[in-house]
């Protein structure tokens, strides 16, 4: 999986546009794990300065604001942080790659938070990078929240042709045909680039059993993504150093210490140095 090809997909000016409609300074959660995992960590992060990272053009600026006024926010798409800087003029927001995160200093913050599934985007590899640099950033003390998607979860596998999605059981009503071809004549260069992006990628789909690499349905399945299972998060946050306080499924479930596998679309995780 290339990092500049998702790079390239979320610094379009059409998925930025499409990032501003649903981020602005009274947008809430993305689904109930994110705010579960952020009412768990904020108690220990008050007030310390935090690092927003791959903000988008700001859908999670309000709710970290609550924790704290030391705000910091980056992108790794130009695109996105003028989207951004148009949202919140007044506030800090740089172009930064997550990867190697050199311009801030060690211990500099007291929360690092990386939304959106945004550590997908890179490598197998790249992701204990990622991680690292995150532990460097932290206080001694500092909580990180963090989302993946789930291998085992229904965006796994998706495709442009499906009358379901992977893992959920399709039944029929007229309703949701009539809406189905509905969004299709709506939008029918969105169904032309569904198809062409899926194609194309069919063939670099690297599915490893606990771990896996495959388009993801969002954005005409531009993104090539990184998907995970709750086994291999756990050695990947543990071995960067970290302890795990919770996982949380999308549904705001805790995944139990003990629990094999799950079938959440993705996963929240509050760690900590």
């Amino acid at each position: 999986m290339s990092t500049d090809h998702n790079r390239n997909v979320f610094d379009s000016a059409r998925v930025a546009a499409a990032y501003v409609e649903y981020a602005g300074p009274t947008d809430g959660f993305l689904d109930r794990g994110e705010a579960a995992a952020l009412v768990a960590a904020a108690s220990g992060a008050r007030g310390t300065p935090v690092l927003d990272v791959g903000v988008g053009s700001g859908r999670t600026t309000a709710l970290l604001r609550l924790i704290s006024d030391q705000y910091v926010a980056i992108d790794y798409a130009p695109n996105m942080v003028d989207a951004f800087r148009r949202n919140f003029p007044d506030l800090q927001a740089n172009v930064a790659d997550a990867r190697n995160l050199a311009d801030f200093g060690d211990g500099e913050f007291g929360l690092i938070v990386f939304s959106n599934n945004g550590i997908d985007t890179v490598t197998h590899d790249e992701r204990s990078l990622v991680l690292g640099e995150f532990r460097r950033l932290l206080t001694e003390s500092g909580v990180l929240v963090f989302s993946t998607l789930n291998r085992n979860g229904p965006s796994f596998g998706e495709t442009p042709f499906q009358l379901s999605r992977p893992t959920q059981r399709f039944r029929f009503s007229p309703r949701r045909a009539v809406t189905a071809v509905g969004r299709r004549l709506l939008d029918p260069a969105g169904v032309v680039r569904s198809v062409r992006n899926w194609w194309s990628a069919r063939s670099r789909i690297d599915d490893r059993g606990s771990w896996a690499l495959a388009p993801l349905a969002a954005h005409d399945f531009a993104p090539f993504m990184h998907f995970t299972t709750i086994s291999d998060v756990r050695t990947l946050v543990t071995d960067a150093g970290f302890t795990i306080d919770e996982i949380f499924a999308d549904d705001g479930s805790m995944v139990p210490p003990d629990a094999p596998d799950s079938t959440a679309d993705n996963f929240t995780i509050v760690a900590r140095k």
